[in-house]
């Protein structure tokens, strides 16, 4: 799957509550390239997908969007979205 559309779905399909867990862990992810708060918050999926993309690329906003599913406890999206995209077996 492409790994923009991937990103969307996975963003699309998590609860309320775990959307605002993700926006808050993205924001306070200590690599760099940071996040601005204004880029993050009331964003909707589909605006959050561009901000991972314009800030990490394609690729990276899969991994970036993998290690923060895995911090906020969704680890079965993570691995289903590495595995939609091809880094994961």
């Amino acid at each position: 799957m492409d790994k923009r559309k991937a990103v969307k779905f996975m963003l699309s399909n998590l609860s309320t509550d775990h959307f605002a867990d993700f926006c808050d862990e993205l924001l306070h992810r200590k690599e760099e390239p940071r996040v601005a708060r204004n880029r993050v918050e009331g964003k909707s999926f589909l605006e959050i997908t561009e901000v991972l993309i314009s800030t990490y690329n394609e690729t990276g906003a899969v991994e970036v969007a993998a290690e923060v599913l895995n911090e906020i406890q969704c680890n079965k999206e993570a691995a289903e979205l590495l595995k939609a995209t091809g880094l994961q077996p």
